[in-house]
Parts: structure tokens; C-alpha cells; sequence
């Protein structure tokens, strides 16, 4: 009876695993939550889906990622942080999360990526082998609100 009146919403499931999975990162006073910004849809030319250029704002950076679809139904996601700077870059899903580096440019690419509820994840270069010592230019960690890819 509840199913039929009232189902749950298509992906909450998705949302809170990857709530929970989020759950240590808010607790660390080295993060910032970045805040969307831009949001732009465009269609490709010939393709019945459409590329996504999204982009975050927070007070130590700027996080713009573009997201193209695959013929695999996995998606492409290009980014730049400014200032650009080399980081460790997450896609963080409800499985576990992505990482690549973005290079000194600032530019960074996760080549296929399933669909799914997504956070980006930006981490200064020693985060990830566990030094506790100011990153560069005084970056936090940055995390996106959830997005679908």
C-alpha cells in the first residue's frame, strides 16, 4: 500500500549511501563545502544527451567540470580548479570513490564514470598521505553538494 501511494524517490537510496560514505568529512575542520554556481546544459550535435558544464565556487577555489556522455552510458568528466594548482581530484560515489591528480594547469579528467549521485572531492596534495601540515595557498578540502552524473 505504501509502495503505491507514496514509492521512494528514484536515487534517495543512492543519496544516503553516499551520505554516509560523506559522513567523515564532515566532521574535518580542513573542509568547505563549495557552493554551484553555474549550471549550463547544452545539446551536442547529433547526440540525444546532453554535456553538463557545472561550476562550484568556494572561498579557496573554483571547481568548473564539464560531464559528456559515452556510448557505454558511463560519463566523460573534465575539470579546472582556479587558481590552478596540482591536487588530488574525487569523484566520490555511494561505491567508493575515483581519484586523479590535476596536473599544475589546474586540468584533470576522469575518462568513464558510472551514472550515479556523485560529490568531487578536491584534496591538497599531502591530504592524501596523511600530512596534517597547511596545503598549498592555504587550500581546505573542497567538496561539491551532490550532483547526478
Amino acid at each position: 500500500m505504501f509502495e503505491s501511494a507514496d514509492p521512494v524517490p528514484a536515487g534517495l537510496v543512492d543519496r544516503i549511501r553516499l551520505s554516509v560514505a560523506l559522513a567523515g568529512l564532515n566532521g574535518d575542520l580542513d573542509s568547505e563545502l563549495a557552493r554551484l554556481t553555474v549550471h549550463e546544459a547544452a545539446l551536442a550535435r547529433g547526440a540525444p544527451e546532453e554535456s553538463r558544464t557545472i561550476t562550484f565556487d568556494s572561498s579557496s577555489l573554483t571547481i568548473m567540470i564539464r560531464i559528456d556522455p559515452n556510448a557505454d552510458g558511463t560519463v566523460r568528466v573534465d575539470g579546472w580548479l582556479a587558481p590552478p594548482r596540482p591536487c588530488r581530484v574525487e569523484v566520490t560515489m555511494a561505491d567508493g570513490p575515483i581519484t586523479t591528480d590535476a596536473d599544475a594547469d589546474g586540468r584533470f579528467a576522469f575518462l568513464s564514470v558510472p551514472r550515479g549521485t556523485a560529490r568531487i572531492v578536491v584534496r591538497r596534495p599531502e591530504q592524501s598521505t596523511g600530512e596534517s601540515q597547511p596545503g598549498l595557498f592555504g587550500m581546505k578540502t573542497v567538496v561539491t553538494p551532490a550532483l547526478m552524473l
